[in-house]
């Protein structure tokens, strides 16, 4: 894809009226309206699944950003030494985002237990740490890498 074509998520992006009627007026450009309209739809999503962080960035990029993702994680960081796949980059991710939700939303409560937390050590925390900055990079680059 060429840097000058906008990928096809974009080009069918649904503006509200109100939104038109203010580029129209003058008063925002364009651009100013649908990054307006973005801010808001997007602020209310955790995008804390795969498959929303996919559909957001189909407004930007046509690639398989997993996919990449998980070639550039097995190449950049493991030197080869990995086979990590689309299924379980975004499998790894999830398992951290919904560590991240037990803890946040049920204090990491064992099921069925109201005194008993899930047992965590610095070693888990640490490479939770390094997988999603690994993930954030991973992800950065293959959209860096366009063009």
């Amino acid at each position: 894809m060429l840097r000058t074509e906008m990928p096809h998520q974009l080009r069918m992006y649904e503006l509200p009226l109100h939104r038109v009627e203010a580029v129209r007026r003058g008063e925002v450009t364009l651009s100013e309206a649908v990054v307006e309209h973005l801010r808001e739809k997007l602020a209310v999503q955790a995008l804390q699944h795969p498959g929303k962080i996919s559909e957001v960035l189909k407004l930007v990029t046509e690639k398989k950003v997993w996919f990449e993702a998980a070639g550039c994680i097995n190449q950049h960081f493991f030197q080869g030494r990995t086979t990590f796949n689309e299924k379980k980059l975004r499998g790894r991710y999830l398992e951290i985002t919904q560590r991240r939700n037990k803890i946040a939303h049920d204090a990491d409560l064992i099921d069925g237990d109201l005194k008993q937390r899930r047992p965590i050590d610095e070693a888990e925390v640490t490479d939770a740490i390094d997988w999603i900055e690994r993930i954030a990079l991973a992800i950065a680059h293959v959209l860096d890498d366009e063009g």
